[in-house]
């Protein structure tokens, strides 16, 4: 898109509105799109083929909208927006001056959890923290993770930080919200998935279990893990064997660890 088509926008614009909105509630606008900040994201987002609903740059970012323009081969509107109106946007301590609204691709269920395919995935439970779960998001699509569910009072997928923390893995893994634990139970068991808790203190050594096979990894709460009732509803709970005097991982690192021992039996299956 040339200079001169860019329009440029006032602190009031309905778009950008829906664009701070989206980015300092974490949740998508009410056309259905998420809210990206940063350059390495909107790169993510037009090499996952995404649809742009809008381009929008600080004067002071106009080179890097140049290149984005470039890839978007001159479809995506932009528009331009004062430094300060950028700033007022995020809350981003210090931001690179670009953003996007991103349109996700939408999935079926059942076919995510298709056991002839043997899908690993990823329960959350009550998790608190974006950056974990943009985390887990990212380590899951790195070790050929299928599919992420979360129950409800879980933090949403598109908090900012979030988005930030999963670089990029967000726009191609499927992410499912708001299903009760006792319905992802139900739709593993009917698609055949195992359903694995992972705990501090309880259960069989990880690498014991067999994960060859479809499998779910249910991770609970910061602070308190999964609760009770949800492990005993598992097929099986796994702990992460640790040396004194750690007693327990960060929920996506031992969540990393779980995906890493699946796809570290599936490669050797191969």
């Amino acid at each position: 898109m040339a200079n001169g088509r860019r329009k440029t926008l006032s602190r009031t614009s309905p778009l950008l509105q829906a664009l701070r909105r989206a980015l300092r509630r974490g949740e998508l606008t009410a056309e259905g799109y998420c809210a990206v900040e940063g350059v390495h994201l909107v790169e993510e987002a037009l090499g996952s083929g995404l649809e742009l609903a809008a381009l929008v740059a600080s004067r002071s970012a106009e080179a890097a909208l140049a290149r984005l323009e470039g890839r978007g081969n001159g479809r995506v509107p932009s528009y331009l927006v004062s430094d300060r109106v950028f700033r007022s946007l995020t809350e981003t301590e210090t931001p690179q001056g670009i953003a996007a609204l991103v349109r996700l691709p939408t999935h079926r269920l059942d076919d995510c959890l298709e056991s002839q395919k043997a899908p690993l995935v990823a329960a959350l439970v009550g998790l608190q923290d974006p950056g974990n779960l943009g985390t887990i998001l990212r380590t899951l699509e790195a070790f050929g993770g299928r599919v992420c569910l979360l129950a409800p009072n879980t933090v949403s997928p598109f908090n900012a930080k979030a988005v930030r923390a999963s670089a990029g893995s967000l726009f191609r893994l499927p992410v499912f919200r708001n299903l009760a634990v006792e319905e992802i139970i139900r739709q593993c068991r009917r698609h055949r998935v195992r359903t694995v808790g992972l705990a501090a203190h309880e259960g069989r050594d990880l690498r014991e279990l067999d994960l060859r096979p479809a499998t779910a990894f249910f991770i609970g709460q910061e602070a308190g893990g999964l609760p009770p009732e949800s492990l005993a509803r598992l097929d099986a709970v796994a702990r992460i064997e640790l040396a004194a005097p750690v007693e327990s991982l960060n929920a996506a690192i031992a969540a990393a660890i779980a995906f890493y021992e699946a796809a570290r039996q599936r490669r050797g299956q191969a």
